[in-house]
This record gives C-alpha cells, structure tokens and sequence, in this order.
C-alpha cells in the first residue's frame, strides 16, 4: 500500500477523534450519547474504507452517484468538524489565559458569576452551531465540485498574433474527470456549454477521465458532440494514463477530438496560421516537442496539462500555454500550496518569459476528492487579439 494511500485511511479516523474531543467532549454528554456521537463520527470518517469495501477502488468507487455524493458530505463534514473545533479550543485556551493572567484567579471569579447549568448550555449551543456550519459548508462543498461549471471569459493580447486571428475564440476544458461520481449527463451538459459559446477551436488540456474504457466509456461519448469551426484538440493528463490510456485513445478519436501527442495542428486563415501544438503529460516519460515545433508557423499555442517548465517552452517560441491540472486549488487557502508544488501557477493568466499562461481552475473535479470551496469549476472562453 501506497502512502498516499495509507495517508488518506488515516486522516479521516484521526479527524473524528479531534472532532469527539474538541466538540462533543467539553458538552457534558451521558456515556451512552458520547458512544454513539464518536462511533457515528468514526462512520462518516471511512469513506475510503467503505469505498475500497464496496465500490473495489479507493479512490475511484464504482457505487451510485448519489452514494459517492453524500459519503463525501459526511467526509467533508467530519473534516471541516475538527478545523473548526480545534480552532474553537484554541481560542478559548487563549481567552482563559488572558483573564487568568489579568484576574490571577478566573476559576473562582467565573464559577461566581455563571453558574455550571448555564455554561454547559452555552457550550451546547455554541457546538451546535459550529457543527450546522460545518454541515452546510461540506454540502455546499461537494454541491459546487459536482455542479456544471462557470464559464469564464478571458482576453488575451499579443502584438504578434497573426491579423487574420484577430478575435480568435478557443474554448479550453481541462480535468473533466469523468467518473461514478460524474457521470454521462453532467457531459452532456459540459457540451452543451461550450457549443453555445460557438467557439473557432476546443482545447482539452489533459485528465478526461478516472476509470478504464469498459467502465467510463458511456460518460466520455458525450463528447463527440462538441462543434466548433477549427473542431476539437486534446492533450493527455496523468489520469489518462492511470487510466489505460492505450485502449482510451481509440475512444477519443471516435468523439472526433485529435490527440495532439506531441504533435502539432495547423490552422489557417486565408495566407495566416498558428500553430497548437500538444505536450504529453510528463507520467509518459515523453514530453519532447522539437519535431512538433520544427517548421510551425511563429505563433505557437502549446497544450500542455501541468502550469510548468516556461522557460523550457519559451525556448521553442511557444506564445501562449493552456494547461490545468491544478484543480485552481480547489479549496481558498489550501491553492497557495498546490501554487508552490506548480511554479507559483495555480489558476488564471500568468505572463513569463514571453509566454502567456492560462491556467484552467479546473472543468470536474476528482472523485475520490470531489470537493471546492471558493473555487468554481471552470469552462473558459479565450479570445485572442492583436495587441
């Protein structure tokens, strides 16, 4: 066993104890009550063991969506339960310190004033309400990760784009994750999305799909009704690859989208043309894109799923890079981390070493993890102009 696998086993027991201790024990519960709220937190806390029990994977359970959704509110809940009861304990370990340091005897003072009866309600109360927030945001949570995306719309200019290019729409899906947990109809409704948006091109930056073709296939083939007038490009992701992406790539070109393996499409408009060239993801261990680059026209887009490695592309006379993979973080506070593990790119427009990079915040979101908080899923619409 992995240790990202054992990490995640045992990160959810661990916050249900922190979660008894910090906002069940202080409430003055009869044992019966204390049993039953720790063994029911201890339940909500396993959802890769009952994943990995009855859904044969971990992390990509073959159970019905709802099951998927509402195990990981419970998950969530237990989570956000021990974040905030711990941070409750540490404020109020602060403010019994402060007035013991300005009273020199808060014990006797605060037994004087407020009787046990009333501070115990208090605490009731105060605990409740901190588990109805936590209840709320873990729904929220999952409800946000799931639901179908935004659409962003974003302007880029370049004083070297070819004038014939001039207003150029690209239409960019990243980390759709298709899985058990988002399944054929939110697709569907991806696709609908985009083709409202009647783009020029459809750029697909990697991570299509969690599962292997005879599991996932029905959830994918929504994509082969994507329009658009240049049609629709892709790169891989690593989840491609964890996926079986051998028999995949067959699954893709009957959708229609053009597997840019280091490889390259030319588009033209009349006696103009760019180039959008494809990077495989670096779990190949085959990311060379020189002979994709050799004789394309100047302005070069580059689909490549993770935000990195600027300074290498720029060297190839790449103008602008599409990749995600970084989920935008998907949780505030939580991003600057994923930041700092992708060379500072997390989501949005970035502009180094003569590149433009947009970042994707991500199309679907990952069923073992199928969570976001301050962070929308995101179908972006890129409008290229001459500067």
């Amino acid at each position: 066993m992995h240790f990202f696998q054992i990490f995640f086993l045992l990160l959810g027991p661990l916050c249900a104890v922190l979660a008894y201790a910090t906002l069940v024990g202080p409430l003055g519960l009869s044992l019966g009550w204390r049993r039953g709220l720790l063994y029911s937190l201890l339940a909500f806390s396993l959802k890769f063991t009952w994943y990995a029990l009855f859904g044969r994977n971990m992390f990509l359970p073959e159970l019905p969506e709802c099951v998927i959704h509402i195990l990981s509110v419970l998950y969530d809940f237990v989570l956000l339960s021990a974040v905030v009861g711990l941070l409750r304990a540490v404020i109020s370990g602060t403010v019994r310190l402060f007035a013991r340091l300005r009273t020199g005897s808060p014990a006797r003072k605060y037994g004087a004033e407020q009787p046990p009866v009333k501070t115990c309600s208090r605490r009731r109360f105060v605990s409740g309400a901190l588990a109805l927030g936590a209840a709320g945001v873990a729904v929220k949570g999952v409800h946000d990760g799931m639901r179908l995306p935004d659409v962003k719309e974003v302007s880029i200019d370049f004083p070297d784009l070819p004038k014939a290019f001039d207003g150029y729409r690209i239409v960019q899906l990243s980390d759709i994750h298709a899985s058990a947990a988002a399944r054929a109809n939110r697709t569907a409704g991806i696709v609908r999305q985009v083709n409202a948006l009647n783009p020029d091109l459809v750029a697909i930056t990697g991570d299509f799909v969690d599962g292997p073709v005879h599991l996932r296939a029905a959830d994918v083939l929504p994509l082969a009704k994507l329009r658009a007038a240049d049609g629709v490009v892709g790169c891989t992701g690593n989840h491609e690859y964890y996926s079986g992406y051998g028999y995949w790539r067959t699954v893709f070109q009957r959708c229609g989208i053009k597997m840019l393996e280091n490889d390259r499409r030319t588009v033209r408009r009349g006696e103009d043309a760019i180039a959008v060239i494809g990077q495989n993801d670096p779990v190949s261990f085959d990311t060379d894109i020189t002979a994709a680059c050799s004789g394309a026209p100047s302005f070069r887009v580059l689909l490549a799923h993770r935000p990195t490695h600027l300074a290498e592309h720029a060297t190839f006379g790449i103008r602008l890079q599409l990749s995600g993979h970084t989920h935008g973080g998907a949780i505030l506070g939580f991003d600057r981390l994923v930041a700092r593990a992708n060379e500072g790119h997390v989501r949005g427009l970035y502009r180094e070493n003569g590149i433009a990079l947009y970042v994707n915040a991500g199309t679907g979101q990952w069923a073992g993890f199928p969570t976001r908080l301050g962070v929308s899923p995101e179908i972006t619409c890129l409008t290229l102009r001459r500067q």
